[in-house]
């Protein structure tokens, strides 16, 4: 089992007012599934992909990776883990403006002490994937909406992560090009067997993936296989 969140609550405090935002979550995640997590603002999807995602452990109960509890490890033991085992793609990109497409997508390999050298022909490849294998020394701006998210997932990719989380990665994107960002997402879990959990309020989109959970008012409400999924 690659993920297990078990009887994890999260309250946050605002004054004098407590909010219970994550509710007695109990969720299994195995290597090589495509999860989708579905849910209108406010149920909490952010917290729980937080907590997977480990930029949050303020919370209860156990979260085991790998097997391995690190709420209690320290900061910098922390942001290893994160940087070596998460890729993350969000849906505003955070591409660096100023950065070329392949400086965007090696900084992941530098963060985890791979030269510049070195890295250059894995972005490369990255890039490859993606289809995107002539860009790499243009600047986002050079880039269409998609083409720049298409290079998120390629940061996202390029250290080889053990699982990638795309919270409302076609939020900002026209339906067309919506369906070919979900296409490869579905490329990478199908051949190359990619775990990916993906956060989406959007009901077609979430039939991309192959396990739907639902989620309200922070508690899962629904946990089931989807058996129509998105056209190809």
């Amino acid at each position: 089992m690659l993920i297990e969140l078990k009887s994890v609550n999260k309250y946050y405090q605002n004054g004098a007012q407590n909010f219970h935002v994550l509710r007695d979550i109990n969720l299994a995640i195995d290597r090589g599934e495509f999860l989708s997590i579905m849910g209108p603002s406010g149920a909490g999807k952010t917290s729980l992909i937080n907590l997977i995602g480990f930029i949050d452990r303020q919370y209860e109960g156990e979260y085991l990776f790998n097997g391995d509890s690190y709420q209690k490890a320290s900061d910098n033991t922390l942001a290893r883990i994160r940087n070596r085992s998460v890729g993350f793609v969000f849906q505003n990109f955070k591409l660096i403006g100023n950065n070329t497409i392949l400086e965007n997508v090696e900084l992941p390999l530098l963060y985890g002490g791979m030269t510049k050298r070195a890295a250059k022909p894995v972005v490369e490849q990255a890039l490859i994937r993606v289809g995107l294998s002539n860009s790499s020394q243009k600047i986002p701006s050079e880039l269409s909406g998609g083409q720049q998210q298409r290079v998120a997932i390629a940061r996202a990719l390029v250290h080889q992560p053990k699982f990638i989380i795309a919270d409302e990665p076609t939020g900002a994107l026209d339906t067309k090009t919506s369906a070919e960002i979900m296409q490869i997402f579905r490329d990478l879990n199908r051949n190359e067997g990619t775990t990916i959990v993906l956060v989406t309020h959007d009901p077609q989109v979430s039939l991309y993936g192959d396990r739907l959970i639902k989620i309200l008012d922070g508690a899962i409400t629904a946990d089931e296989e989807v058996t129509q999924h998105a056209l190809l």
